[in-house]
């Protein structure tokens, strides 16, 4: 059977549907139409939506429920690859960059194609995301006037230390009415705890919202292990680079006054009678050698320290390299980060 012809049977018993609503009571099956139509076309939409294999996988790892199929399949949910997806979304989002929107012109979602396999998790909470704005965007008024407080309620009790706090205000900062329907969405696929009358209507569109809340959570472990990383490396290297500093300045201190001693050393050695004695010399002498044994045992050990630090150095970009990676794997562009720069290794006895 085609999916034409399944569309069609479910338009016909529509309208059997109706045609008996009318024959009890005319006036209100035509109330019930207007009052649904929405409702009505978001079905239909549906049904004549084939959904596809990636589509069908992110509603079950999403676990959304039938409702909130719907309102993901009514959107006509597209894929879309790197290459083309910034023709139909061009809005920075903070922290993972544009991965998916959802146009309120013509009521569509769009899903920028994730193709890293440490990343692919993010795609059903993507998805799920959009279907809540989707959703959100059908409600009326005095419904999301309802749902503001609970809202409020949750994200107040996240602290002002959470991440969502930064990256509201950015939202924010472009559109001032984006606060609502975008915590509307990141609380419902991010955020675990929330108030027993949220959970209760986000259990309108998920059989179970922890598994949405688990897939989040898995990408954000693979950034936030990456940044700690990150963070413990720049600090170790920012120590290293103050020490290698200062036992830079003291070498190089000591070297200057030994060749000075050294300097007059020897312009003494060249003066007949300037030492009384060989004892005397020789004694002098002794001390200028351990002094210059001393300064080697100091530049080798400056530059074991040296070469330590540019290993350490290399392990930084290379991770550095693989979170940027990560990053353009869910179209995120860094900034450019200040770098620390090794010391020179050219070390003069």
């Amino acid at each position: 059977m085609s999916i034409t012809s399944r569309i069609l049977r479910a338009g016909i018993a529509l309208l059997a549907l109706g045609a008996l609503a009318l024959q009890g009571g005319a006036a209100w099956g035509a109330l019930w139409v207007v009052d649904n139509q929405r409702m009505i076309k978001d079905q239909l939409v549906a049904l004549q939506f084939e959904t596809p294999d990636s589509i069908a996988s992110y509603i079950e790892q999403a676990g959304l429920s039938e409702q909130g199929s719907l309102y993901l399949r009514t959107s006509l949910p597209r894929v879309v690859p790197a290459y083309e997806f910034d023709r139909y979304c061009t809005r920075n989002e903070p922290g993972i960059g544009v991965l998916g929107c959802y146009t309120t012109r013509d009521s569509r979602i769009f899903l920028y194609d994730v193709t890293d396999p440490r990343l692919e998790s993010i795609e059903p909470v993507v998805a799920a995301h959009e279907m809540l704005h989707a959703v959100w965007f059908r409600k009326s008024m005095d419904e999301r006037a309802a749902l503001e407080p609970l809202l409020e309620e949750a994200y107040i009790a996240l602290g002002p230390e959470h991440p969502l706090v930064e990256r509201l205000a950015t939202y924010e900062a472009e559109d001032p009415a984006s606060r609502y329907p975008e915590l509307y969405s990141i609380i419902g696929t991010e955020i675990r705890d929330i108030p027993a009358d949220l959970e209760a209507h986000y259990a309108l569109y998920f059989e179970n919202r922890s598994l949405v809340v688990d897939l989040a959570d898995r990408v954000y472990r693979v950034f936030d292990t990456l940044q700690a990383e990150l963070e413990q490396l720049s600090n170790e290297l920012s120590s290293r680079n103050a020490e290698i500093e200062g036992l830079r300045y003291t070498y190089e201190e000591t070297s200057r006054v030994l060749t000075g001693d050294i300097v007059a050393f020897n312009e003494k050695a060249s003066t007949p009678g300037a030492f009384p004695s060989k004892s005397q010399f020789e004694a002098a002498r002794a001390e200028l050698v351990e002094r210059q044994e001393r300064l080697e045992s100091m530049r080798i050990s400056l530059q074991t320290k040296i070469k330590e630090y540019n290993e350490l150095l290399e392990e930084l970009i290379v991770l550095n390299d693989e979170v940027s990676e990560l990053n353009q794997g869910i179209n995120v562009t860094l900034e450019a980060k200040d770098e620390l720069t090794p010391p020179s290794d050219d070390l003069e006895s």
